[in-house]
């Protein structure tokens, strides 16, 4: 793994079989995936997959929980760190609704129970989304797709 800053970007290299993280580290950042492929596993167990343009890693920072999954690249894979304080300021710049929707969605995902269900549906989120800046719509619609997909939290 290599790490490389550009101004206030930070960008994470990666070859295949490098591990980002593992299932209960204390997450700092969350990241977007420019190219590459990602594993995921969750108590050693292969349970999804992520490719280009995915966001993950922002529920131990919106949650402040430890990580939830052990992230293992496929491929080689490049990678866009964003800080907790940058998510955190990037929420903060949403509505009362949508701030309320990514927590709602976010505590629903973490349950990774076969009971999960989203608060809202797709038609109540882009509503809700409507007058947000792209990159928040963006995260409020990869939580609610991970949150559809699965109920189990991952693939």
């Amino acid at each position: 793994m290599k790490t490389v800053k550009l101004g206030q970007t930070t960008k994470i290299l990666l070859k295949e079989g490098d591990k980002l993280f593992s299932q209960g580290d204390q997450g700092d950042s969350a990241y977007m995936i420019v190219y590459g492929h990602l594993d995921v596993l969750v108590d050693d167990k292969k349970r999804g997959s992520m490719k280009d343009g995915e966001l993950f890693g922002e529920l131990a920072l919106l949650l402040n929980q430890k990580r939830s999954a052990t992230i293992i690249a496929g491929s080689a894979t490049e990678l866009v760190s964003i800080s907790k304080d940058s998510l955190n300021e990037l929420v903060a710049s949403g509505s009362v609704a949508t701030k309320n929707l990514i927590n709602e969605m976010c505590e629903e995902l973490s349950k990774r129970s076969e009971f999960q269900k989203s608060p809202c549906s797709k038609k109540e989120l882009d509503e809700t989304l409507s007058n947000e800046n792209q990159v928040i719509t963006k995260l409020a619609q990869q939580i609610y797709y991970r949150l559809e997909k699965s109920t189990n939290h991952l693939d």
